[in-house]
């Protein structure tokens, strides 16, 4: 008799134990409606919200400023990014606007920021061209070394021409592991300083020579001696005032050097009274710098050797 009241009474904790587990499960179903139906009615009621802001008239843009364009008007920066005034701020996607910009070929690095509740502010850094080199093909060269445009006769920018190169043997991955590109780099960053003794302005080309080095035509006019704040590169194959430009012949290496002896033999020459209408300088001896006056324009004009008449065009160790 016990036997079975036992197995009668595990039936009935059975029955209730299902019953108890279909209950919760039910409980668990109902929860889980609650939470998502929740959830939906949170995520509409941002989305009306987000829409109420964005539409708003009181988040219109009434000011949009831009900041360090040089090569790229204002006009350039505002149709790159899409952005025109009362467009709302904050419907705007500032990571989104930031890549649109840096993908132009001139802008290194651009800011975009908001100012509640109607302005943004537009900072862009634009690259800086020191030469244009030659790899058949005329490309813009930047101060860091890189080769970021194709040079267009739409281009405001203008600088020194690089020649001598060979695309062939251009690496443009790593440029800076050649001899022959570190050796153009330093020399046009040595122009750059504002008291060099070759202006960047009145540097004309830079060619280079795989066994002779680096040979530079410059103007050698008088006034272009003078100490002068960094400028525009002039124009690439121009002379100013008719004078052709100079070559000087500035080899490899030690190029701070034979600029300060470029200084020194400028001194002396004035101090000689000579006229500084140069063809030809060599700088590559470290004992000597040898000079050669320009044919054109001789007559009537002391030489560096002193005196008047014709100029020989003999070359003159100083």
């Amino acid at each position: 008799m016990a036997k079975k009241k036992t197995r009668k009474n595990y039936l009935k904790n059975s029955l209730a134990q299902r019953r108890q587990r279909v209950f919760g499960r039910i409980l668990t179903g109902v929860r889980i409606l609650l939470l998502m139906g929740g959830l939906i009615g949170t995520s509409l009621l941002l989305i009306l919200v987000y829409d109420a802001v964005t539409q708003s008239p009181y988040f219109e843009a009434k000011k949009i400023t831009v900041e360090g364009c040089r090569e790229l008007s204002r006009g350039r920066i505002l149709k790159l990014t899409g952005l025109k005034l009362h467009d709302n701020i904050l419907s705007v996607n500032m990571k989104t606007l930031q890549h649109m910009l840096v993908a132009d070929p001139w802008i290194a690095a651009a800011e975009i920021e908001r100012t509640l509740p109607d302005e943004i502010h537009i900072r862009v850094r634009e690259r800086v061209p020191i030469a244009i080199i030659d790899l058949e093909g005329l490309y813009y060269l930047d101060e860091n070394g890189e080769i970021f445009k194709p040079a267009e006769a739409s281009d405001k920018a203008r600088g020194p021409i690089v020649t001598g190169l060979s695309l062939a043997g251009f690496d443009f991955e790593n440029p800076w592991g050649s001899r022959l590109f570190r050796s153009v780099m330093e020399a046009l960053h040595l122009c750059r300083r504002h008291d060099s003794v070759i202006p960047f302005a009145a540097l004309h080309r830079v060619h280079v020579d795989r066994d002779m080095g680096l040979t530079l035509y410059a103007s050698l006019a008088p006034y272009n001696f003078l100490a002068m704040p960094m400028c525009t590169p002039a124009v690439a194959g121009s002379a100013e005032g008719g004078i052709s430009p100079a070559a000087i012949k500035i080899g490899f290496e030690r190029y701070e050097s034979k600029f300060n002896r470029l200084r020194d033999m400028i001194s002396y020459l004035k101090r000689q009274d000579g006229f500084l209408n140069l063809q030809y300088v060599d700088l590559d001896d470290a004992d000597r710098v040898v000079v050669r006056p320009s044919v054109a324009g001789q007559a009537g004009i002391p030489s560096i050797t002193g005196g008047s008449g014709t100029g020989s065009g003999r070359r003159k160790e100083v």
